[in-house]
């Protein structure tokens, strides 16, 4: 979360009306003084008509005194009564950034009430500020989820006007160094879809959820001006982190794994979820943010489909190009690569045999490595690398042989898996892999 820009509070002191506020928070205010004053106090708004009363009946009534009070900016006198609507006591004129927003009532003799006047006074202006403070954290947060919204989508703006609009208000740097984060909650929806609505205490609490996630994502990832936090959805939140010198990034990734702990702690703890982190590479001005939550985004899908345990997937050229060749080639070629794999694919033991063979792939075609890694003795493996020769006719000691089989098996992971992890996404392989 940025601090608030002096552009920044004037905009939402213009989006936001103090005496609109004020009014929402009235009746509240009126109770709580009640329970530590025992005179009956009132509140009326800029014009003079009465939006908070400790007798509920006054609401709505026109108090002439506070027109007198909102004028002059000083506290008077009320000894008089009018049917009811004036009633004795003292006015208080209610200021905020040396504006009278509203005028407190203290009902009871002049000479008595007086003296709690300033005491009651300071502590409804109090009240107004607090209030005020979080309307505009909340409406800051939504001015940073639009522009977030706007930036990784940058593409499909007509224009950079409502970009370049947002960063001046929120006086954000648009040509430094960033990269993009997501962190995705993994097991949100099936924690959410569990509690039936019974209003329990047990009950999933997704209202209060992204507020203390997103304030929690700020107590560890803002670091420097500039660093951008945001929800994207209630399972998904992202990070646009500023990396301001040379070593920024390599400090950065070095202290994920730790700060992916401090959060799961704090996840599994609070919600019993856990969350997963993504990183795309390093960008530059507009251009670059929507290209770094894409990669970020591609991490993700391709490190949750990968079947291992690591909760933190970086971005890497070389293995996302790897990973995105099937999807690349022609229909044509994709077809004659799955005619070839057609045999193995139909195989009974298709998948232990397949996932063995990228295994030991994986591992540079060294068997040593493979069996040590796999947990799997070196015969075992020479014995499902036979069974493919002979079921595919390609030979698995042979690199070229190994290249074209690989790149199978992925177009045909490809074509039968789509779908399986994130929907919204394209899908990527998956390989049920013996490690």
């Amino acid at each position: 979360m940025f601090f608030l820009t002096n552009k920044c509070i004037y905009y939402i002191e213009e989006e936001v009306s103090l005496v609109k506020i004020l009014e929402q928070i009235a009746q509240d205010i009126v109770e709580k003084t009640n329970e530590i004053l025992q005179y009956p106090i009132s509140i009326t708004d800029n014009e003079g008509y009465i939006i908070g009363a400790t007798d509920k009946r006054r609401i709505g009534l026109f108090h002439p005194p506070s027109i007198e009070v909102i004028k002059r900016n000083i506290t008077i006198d009320c000894d008089n009564e009018i049917d009811q609507q004036i009633l004795p006591g003292i006015s208080v004129p209610i200021n905020f950034n040396n504006k009278v927003i509203g005028v407190l009532g203290i009902v009871g003799k002049p000479r008595e009430v007086e003296k709690y006047g300033q005491l009651v006074k300071n502590q409804v202006e109090m009240m107004c500020q607090e209030a005020f403070r979080k309307e505009m954290v909340e409406l800051k947060e939504k001015m940073v989820e639009i522009f977030v919204h706007q930036l990784i989508h940058h593409e499909e703006l007509e224009s950079n006007e409502p970009i370049l609009k947002y960063s001046s208000l929120l006086d954000i740097d648009l040509h430094t160094d960033r990269v993009c984060l997501l962190i995705d909650m993994a097991n949100l929806s099936e924690k959410i879809s569990s509690n039936e609505p019974t209003g329990s205490a047990e009950d999933f609490p997704v209202q209060y959820f992204q507020r203390e996630v997103l304030d929690y994502l700020n107590l560890i990832f803002h670091e420097n001006e500039g660093d951008i936090i945001s929800a994207l959805n209630i399972e998904r939140f992202i990070v646009i982190k500023t990396l301001p010198f040379q070593q920024s990034y390599a400090n950065f990734t070095a202290s994920l794994e730790e700060k992916l702990d401090r959060l799961n702690t704090f996840l599994q703890r609070k919600y019993d979820v856990s969350a997963f982190i993504s990183m795309g590479d390093i960008s530059h001005g507009i251009n670059g943010v929507p290209e770094s939550y894409n990669n970020a985004k591609k991490a993700m899908n391709i490190g949750m489909q990968s079947g291992n345990e690591e909760r933190v997937h970086i971005y890497n050229e070389r293995e996302m190009i790897l990973h995105f060749l099937p999807r690349e080639l022609t229909s044509d070629y994709q077809s004659k690569l799955l005619n070839i794999i057609a045999p193995l694919t139909e195989h009974e033991n298709y998948e232990v045999l397949a996932s063995t063979f990228v295994a030991y792939c994986k591992y540079n075609l060294n068997l040593s490595e493979a069996s040590r890694n796999m947990f799997t003795h070196r015969n075992t493996i020479i014995y499902r690398l036979e069974r493919i020769k002979e079921i595919t006719s390609l030979n698995t000691n042979n690199f070229k042989h190994c290249m074209l089989l690989y790149t199978a098996i992925q177009c045909y992971e490809e074509t039968t898996m789509k779908n399986t992890f994130f929907p919204e996404l394209e899908a990527q392989p998956k390989l049920k892999m013996e490690m």
